[in-house]
Parts: C-alpha cells; structure tokens; sequence
C-alpha cells in the first residue's frame, strides 16, 4: 500500500516513485551514467540535488550507492551496525570528525530513495518510511533523568572513565566525568548497572586536546586489540607524536569546546 509521501527536502507530495531508466547493473558499472540518472531522479522526485563536499572534496557518491547496496541496503546496514565499514572504505582523515555524520545523511537525503527504486525496484514509498526512521533515530531509546544504563568502563584517565553503554541497540562510547568523592571507584573493565544522575555540574576540569585524541583513536582501536590496553596507549602515542602543531591545534579547540559544552 502506498500513501502521499513528502520529499526529503520539503518539496511536494507523491504517491509513487519515478520508474527506474536502466538496470541496477548499469547505474553502478559507469560512474557518469550512474549521477545523469541520479540528478534525473532528484529532478522528477522534486527534490534538492547537491553533492556534498567532505574535507575540500566532492563526496564520491557512486561509490557510496555501491558499497551499501552490496550489503543489503542502508536499512540492513544500520540494523547489523556495520555502518564502520562504509566509513572505513572512505578513509576519511582523523581531523574530519563529524564524517559519518555527514556521509549518513547524504545517503538519506540522496541515495536512500533512488536506493528503493534502483536495487529494491520499489514502485512507490512505503506508508511508515523507513527512511524518516533512520533520519530521526526514532529507535534510540530515550533516557530519562535518573534512568539506569548498562555500561562497560573501557579506560581510565586523569579526569575520568572512558566508558561504552548500551542504548536500545546502540553502543555509544564516551568520557565519564566527576565520580563523587565517596563513591568506590569501579574497577576496569567492570559490567554493572550504574544509575546517571542528572544534576546542574560542577565546574568542569580542562579537557586537553590529547584527552580528545585518546578517545577518538581508542575507540577505533579497541576492537582491533581486545584486551591490550598497554598496546593501544603507545599506539596512540606514536600516533599523537606524528601529528604537526596544527593538527594537534584541532584537538586542543575541540577540548576547549568540550570543556564550554
């Protein structure tokens, strides 16, 4: 069944998708073909086409359609959490830090219909489009004030835990700060339930840009060394040392705005 569908940037109403203009097969063998018909879509579908620009470079969208098609589709690649593996086939660089954000929401708001109509060959938008859920993350669950989580602490550094909870059917990862004085530190690697209490802060220690870095580069890196937290510190190190002082700079300004946030 099909129903009156909005366009993803606002503009007008269908009932139905603009039939396809050539086979799967054919959009993805020619890079050229694949956004004349891609721009020919956006223009019959009444929506905005324009491709993004990541880190001074056009984003590369063919490439993009192809490496999520052959996996099922954005749908499937969001419900497997393999969405790291698109990001690692760009390689973007360690200072564009918003680019899976940028790269998700070019899918959707690019490909994700002509992914319907082209892999799927759907003649019509579904009634609940799947699309407005990935858009809108309506599947993350909503924590409340003094909800629980369950979580795990990765790490320890000077002002805090590095931290990894389960949110619905997400693992989200990040600094925990400010464990009460009174409280027993938990040990390393520990899997409980912890309550998080909402309250107005404290005053919040500098974040340095290397706190930044550490996170940013453990997260990535623990998957590939389970276990082997000495291995992952000098790794980072190394890393951290390769960098210029403008580079560094990127970090520093991030710590800074975190610590403002």
């Amino acid at each position: 069944m099909s129903a009156p569908h909005q366009g993803p940037n606002g503009y007008g109403l269908y009932t139905s998708y603009p039939s396809p203009e050539a086979s799967y097969e054919e959009i993805t063998q020619n890079p050229q073909f694949f956004l004349e018909k891609l721009q020919i879509f956006h223009s019959l579908f009444g929506t905005k086409f324009k491709i993004p620009i990541i880190g001074g470079n056009s984003l590369d969208l063919h490439r993009l359609f192809i490496e999520v098609t052959s996996r099922g589709g954005i749908e499937k690649i969001v419900s497997d959490r393999r969405w790291k593996e698109i990001m690692a086939v760009f390689k973007f660089g360690p200072t564009i830090t918003n680019a899976s954000f940028i790269l998700r929401k070019a899918y959707l708001s690019l490909l994700y219909h002509f992914e319907q109509v082209y892999y799927f060959r759907k003649k019509a938008p579904t009634v609940s489009d799947a699309k407005d859920r990935l858009s809108h993350g309506s599947a993350r669950q909503v924590v409340e004030v003094g909800g629980q989580v369950s979580g795990t602490i990765d790490n320890r550094f000077e002002q805090g835990y590095i931290v990894t909870v389960d949110l619905g059917t997400e693992k989200l990862s990040g600094f925990l700060y400010h464990l009460p004085s009174d409280s027993p530190a938990p040990s390393h690697g520990t899997h409980n339930m912890y309550q998080l209490a909402l309250r107005e802060p404290s005053p919040e220690p500098d974040v340095s840009g290397y706190d930044m870095f550490f996170t940013e580069h453990y997260i990535r890196l623990k998957p590939l060394y389970h276990g082997q937290e000495n291995v992952i510190r000098k790794r980072i190190q190394v890393l951290w040392s390769t960098l210029t002082e403008e580079e560094k700079q990127v970090y520093q300004e991030k710590g800074l705005r975190g610590t403002e946030r």
